[in-house]
């Protein structure tokens, strides 16, 4: 059963429970009142009693007009009190009474009855009597009869009011019950309420209370072996722990993955930095060596148009048939300086030829080491990409 069926039950006999204290409570202040007013009416009998005793006492001197009036309120008194009589035996709504139901008061209004009865026949002799003697003697009947009667309606009342406390008795027993039996119902109440709901959302609360603290314990597991509402939040909240465990965990994972990556980069950074420093001696070399062969081949350059020149001037000396030996010779010896320092300026070339060579392969090798730092670069960034990605799926699952 769901602790919200157990809540409803609970707080409908609650509600019942109240609804009949108080239907109790108003049944029996309405019996209190019932015999409040039949104690109200019989003590009416008494008094009317006497005022019959007294109406009949001035009948006996009145004259005719005076006992004409005193008759007719002699006869309305002894009709309200056999009324009173009959409703106190059968009840009447008029009157607000009710049916009595002790039997001492039944036992005593079987014995008021016949003596109304006698007392009134001699109120009656009374006022149908002649002559003032008369009169008298019948008004001595009815005086000497009204302490009797007036004595047995004052047990009436007595009976009454032994009525009405033992109801007041009875009432406080009920009232002493029903105190004993709320407080059952409020202990019953408040021990399954605290076994069944304070307790477990107690142990709830410590729980969420040590997974938000400083030092988040994602290790808790919560036992609830029951299928309410206090078992399906402890199993909601053993699954959102795991879940967190187990996104916390990949979490970790992805850092430690990403620290490593961010090393890997680092020595990525450090060779490419070494490649561009070779790449740029490498170029600045062959800069000075390619300037260097410019030199040497516009020094070549000149050594052969220099030969050129004394081939020719030979040339001229031979076709004219007038060879000085002396000219031929400078010009002999011009043109092995010049050759001289052409050889020399070829030697230079081919040197430069090669350290260009060298600067270049060590250029292309510093340019291959950078393309490949650049790859790593590329594919730690593709890495890192997938590693986002992934956390963000893992924050996607939080609510924020």
């Amino acid at each position: 059963m769901t602790i919200h069926n157990k809540l409803r039950i609970t707080l409908v006999a609650l509600f019942v429970f109240i609804i009949g204290l108080v239907g109790l409570n108003f049944a029996t202040f309405a019996q209190l009142d019932g015999d409040s007013l039949a104690v109200n009416a019989s003590g009416s009998l008494r008094m009317r009693a006497y005022q019959l005793a007294w109406l009949s006492a001035r009948l006996v001197p009145a004259d005719a007009d005076t006992a004409a009036e005193l008759r007719r309120t002699m006869l309305a008194q002894i009709e309200t009190c056999d009324r009173i009589l009959a409703g106190l035996r059968r009840g009447d709504a008029e009157l607000n009474l009710r049916p009595v139901s002790d039997e001492a008061v039944k036992e005593q209004l079987r014995t008021l009855q016949p003596l109304w009865e006698e007392y009134r026949t001699h109120v009656f002799a009374v006022a149908g009597a002649v002559g003032e003697e008369e009169k008298s003697e019948a008004n001595a009947v009815v005086a000497a009869e009204v302490v009797g009667y007036v004595a047995e309606v004052d047990k009436l009342v007595t009976a009454y009011n032994h009525a009405s406390q033992a109801k007041v008795a009875i009432s406080k027993d009920i009232a002493v019950g029903v105190t004993v039996l709320a407080f059952l119902i409020f202990a019953i109440s408040s021990y399954c309420i605290i076994i069944e709901v304070l307790r477990p959302i107690a142990a709830l609360t410590a729980s969420f209370r040590e997974v938000a603290g400083k030092e988040a314990d994602l290790t808790q597991q919560l036992t609830a072996k029951r299928s309410d509402e206090i078992g399906r939040i402890v199993q909601s909240f053993n699954t959102f722990v795991r879940d967190l465990r187990q996104i916390m965990q990949r979490a970790q994972a992805c850092a430690t993955e990403v620290s490593g990556l961010s090393d890997t980069m680092w020595r990525a950074s450090v060779e490419n930095s070494k490649a561009v420093e070779c790449n740029a001696i490498a170029i600045t070399n062959v800069a000075a060596h390619a300037s260097e062969q410019d030199e040497n081949i516009q020094m070549l350059d000149t050594s052969v148009h220099g030969i050129s020149a004394h081939l020719e001037e030979m040339q001229a000396l031979a076709q004219t048939g007038n060879v000085n030996g002396t000219e031929l010779l400078t010009s002999i010896e011009a043109v092995r300086a010049c050759a001289q320092l052409a050889a020399s300026a070829l030697e230079e070339v081919a040197k430069a030829s090669r350290e260009i060579t060298a600067h270049a392969t060590d250029s292309a090798a510093a340019i291959e080491q950078e393309t490949a730092s650049l790859e790593a670069f590329a594919a730690t960034a593709e890495h890192l990409k997938g590693l986002a990605s992934e956390l963000d799926v893992l924050v996607g699952r939080f609510k924020v």
